[in-house]
Parts: structure tokens; sequence; C-alpha cells
């Protein structure tokens, strides 16, 4: 197993935090850390846009990515969110040993 970094965007910092709140509970993830609502910038069917959005930083197994990810996706107001994950090299072996003790697929949870 290894530690994982889930990076998502969303337009309300409410949802963003329930989002959060529900995948900690149901034990998919560790935590979540919420950054203050910036403002993003990007092209979006052929036209500019700017929008306030938060940004969501959620530490993770790598195990439970693919679940996270459609989670996120099925709860989400965009149709194509930004949801990105990546593995953890390094780091701190006693909090990566937290992160995946507090990160994994519960059978009741699934689906």
């Amino acid at each position: 197993m290894n530690v994982s970094l889930l990076l998502f965007s969303h337009p309300d910092p409410q949802g963003a935090e329930h989002l959060v709140r529900v995948l900690v509970e149901e034990g998919y993830v560790a935590c979540g850390h919420l950054f203050p609502t910036g403002t993003s910038i990007y092209s979006w069917e052929e036209k500019i846009v700017r929008d306030s959005e938060v940004n969501v930083l959620l530490k993770l197994s790598g195990e439970v990515c693919p679940v996270v990810i459609d989670k996120i996706r099925s709860a989400h107001p965009y149709s194509v969110p930004e949801i990105l994950c990546w593995s953890v090299e390094e780091g701190n072996p006693d909090y990566m040993g937290w992160v995946l003790s507090n990160s994994r697929q519960r059978k009741n949870h699934e689906g």
C-alpha cells in the first residue's frame, strides 16, 4: 500500500467541506485540507471563464483513489471536475502509517 494525495476543486466551500467530511467518516480518506477560496481562470466550451473555487487536498491510500474519484465525480456539480491523484514517494513514516491506517475501502460503504 502507498500513500497518495488527491486534489480536487469545488465551486462551493460548504459542498466541498460536506464531501470531505463524508469521505473521512466513511474511512476512505485520512484527512482533507480545504484551501481558502481562490480565483480560477480557464478555458471552457470556447470561452474564458473566471470562477471562485476552493481547492481540496486529500490524504489517502493509493488503493482507494479510484473509489474516491468515483465518489467525487458522482457528487460534483461540474460535468468534468478537476480530480488529480498521485503517489507520495517519501514522507514522515509515522504520518504515512497514520494515513494508511485511516484510509481503507470499507465493505459496508462500497458502491
